[in-house]
């Protein structure tokens, strides 16, 4: 198999979206614990935020790598569209109230989760 084929077959299978789904999940706890109080974190809206980022960040993956062909010059767009996306789930899911915990959440959501899934797919 090529390293397309193989990469891909990687990331779809049922290890590589649970790395992704877990992956996310990380990312959005990380960001509701610094952004908010401790006792405002819910277990429930972070794992809906998580299959819900998880939902985005897959077929960008499979844009990125098999459409763009792992063009780094396309990851800083993958970076914005994935943090207009944590920025949609911080604002409806996690209910950040503040616009400015929102831009947080965009920010922290675009910087870990929009890179990691293209660099899992790059070709040695």
């Amino acid at each position: 198999m090529n390293v397309v084929t193989d990469a891909t077959h990687l990331f779809l299978s049922p290890a590589g979206l649970s790395a992704a789904l877990a992956w996310n999940f990380a990312v959005l706890a990380s960001i509701q614990l610094t952004v908010r109080l401790i006792r405002a974190f819910s277990l429930r809206a972070t794992a809906i935020g998580a299959i819900l980022l998880t939902g985005a960040t897959v077929p960008m993956t499979l844009v990125f790598h098999l459409v763009l062909g792992n063009g780094l010059g396309w990851l800083p767009a993958m970076m914005v569209v994935t943090g207009v996306v944590g920025g949609a789930i911080a604002a409806r899911v996690l209910r950040f109230r503040r616009r400015r915990s929102m831009v947080v959440a965009a920010i922290g959501t675009g910087l870990l989760s929009g890179p990691w899934a293209a660099f899992l797919v790059l070709p040695p």
